[in-house]
């Protein structure tokens, strides 16, 4: 069967410009969003420390869950609290740290001095703080942290101050003008509004852009053999000159919507659970953070002592650990094996990883990445081989990260260009086709 060419490329542009003018323009809004995003006044997490003493060993508190993923003896200004995580998806657990009865005023005070400290704001109103167990639109799965605390100021751009409890970090910062111009983006960008129904999305994302990716081929073979003059040469030669990004956005965008579906992409490792029973002594002292997570033998405790590590089994006895025989232990590597402290993002553990500082322990199958703040992995290994290639492609295609020498915002700006220019192209297709309906 012979294919039409001219026919599919006159036909094409009626389907394709939808899908060019919805993902350009709502392109516009990711460089927007890095330039006028909100930062953190403060980066470093607060100075906070707590005393143990008058604190009730976890076995013995009747309202402990019988499962965690870490218990922390945290620090409010009501006084000190267990803080047990249990599940990703659901709040964090306070107790009263000498009763054992329920305490979120405790754990509310926290995550707000937490938040006053990140964004300076040490005397502005609270207007909300909410829990947050699951991403949405406002915190998309980007962030990866959870459960997390939102704490709302009383500013007059909403700023939004995203902590994590558990281990006093950032997770993330917004504000009334991001939350609105990140809800566009995800509804129009990503058609997130489906994802409930996501085999319904990847089909719809899928076929607007084989559609888009045929119009062009085919435009691309009419080139050397149509005929035209004035606007319909200028819009022959410009689809030839815009080509590769043409092909390239809309490629890299498909392969990335398929690889990080929630249909095929793979859950993120935690930390282990363990039984709160076997922690029957508080180590005794002054303390940056402690806190228990799950060992081989149940849980142990991590004391921090200023950028030094202590720990304690389940019933205080001292143990011959530190962080980087901790990592060994959580990525389950040989005693011998390559230790380092990771603290900044590269091109090993990306700033997707969000946790600082981790260890970077080498094994045989390339380097992992520990936290033995939270008792987990932050990077399990290297990528798979279509993970890799994909992270590339959108990086490099789809990003423009190639073009990072020139400086971010002259990056920006060339790719904002190369969009608007190619949003001309489709309009000036439509236009043309809908004049030839006319004249027939």
């Amino acid at each position: 069967m012979r294919i039409d060419v001219r026919r599919l490329h006159r036909t094409g542009p009626q389907l394709a410009v939808l899908a060019v003018v919805m993902w350009g323009l709502s392109g516009f809004l990711h460089p927007i969003m890095s330039w006028t995003a909100p930062r953190a006044a403060i980066q470093m997490p607060p100075a906070l420390e707590i005393e143990t003493e008058g604190a009730s060993a976890p076995s013995t508190l009747a309202a402990m869950p019988s499962e965690a993923r870490q218990i922390r003896l945290a620090p409010s200004p009501s006084g000190a609290y267990w803080s047990v995580r249990t599940d990703p998806h659901t709040p964090r657990l306070a107790l009263n740290a000498a009763t054992g009865e329920p305490a979120p005023e405790a754990a509310r005070e926290h995550a707000i001095t937490l938040a006053r400290h990140y964004a300076a704001l040490p005397d502005v109103p609270v207007l909300k703080v909410e829990e947050i167990t699951a991403f949405n639109v406002d915190y998309p799965a980007i962030n990866r942290l959870l459960p997390v605390t939102a704490v709302m100021f009383d500013t007059s751009d909403r700023l939004t101050i995203y902590v994590d409890t558990g281990s006093d970090r950032l997770a993330a910062v917004t504000n009334a003008p991001r939350r609105v111009m990140l809800r566009v983006f995800q509804s129009v960008h990503t058609l997130s509004f489906l994802k409930p129904v996501e085999p319904l999305r990847l089909l719809i994302i899928t076929a607007l852009t084989l559609i888009f990716i045929s119009t062009v081929l085919a435009g691309i073979s009419l080139t050397f053999t149509a005929k035209g003059k004035g606007l319909r040469r200028w819009h022959r030669y410009a689809g030839l000159a815009l080509a590769l990004p043409a092909l390239a956005f809309p490629v890299s965008g498909l392969f990335h919507a398929w690889v990080n579906s929630s249909l095929f992409a793979a859950e993120r490792a935690d930390a282990a659970l363990f039984a709160p029973t076997r922690l029957d002594e508080v180590p005794q002292g002054r303390f940056a953070h402690l806190a228990a997570t799950a060992d081989t033998e149940g849980g142990l405790w991590r004391a921090a002592e200023g950028h030094e590590a202590r720990y304690f089994a389940g019933d205080g006895t001292d143990l011959p650990l530190d962080d980087a025989a901790r990592a060994l232990r959580l990525a389950d590597a040989p005693s011998n094996s390559v230790t380092a402290l990771q603290t900044r993002f590269d091109g090993d553990y990306g700033f997707a990883s969000k946790r600082l500082p981790v260890w970077r322990v080498e094994t045989q199958g390339g380097p992992v990445f520990a936290d033995p703040v939270d008792g987990l992995l932050a990077q399990a290994g290297q990528a798979g081989p279509v993970a890799a290639l994909e992270g590339r492609s959108f990086d490099q295609l789809h990003k423009w990260q190639f073009a990072n020498p020139l400086g971010r915002d002259v990056r920006d700006t060339l790719m904002m260009a190369v969009i608007a220019a190619l949003i001309a192209l489709a309009l000036t297709g439509l236009t043309f086709t809908r004049r030839r309906k006319r004249k027939r």
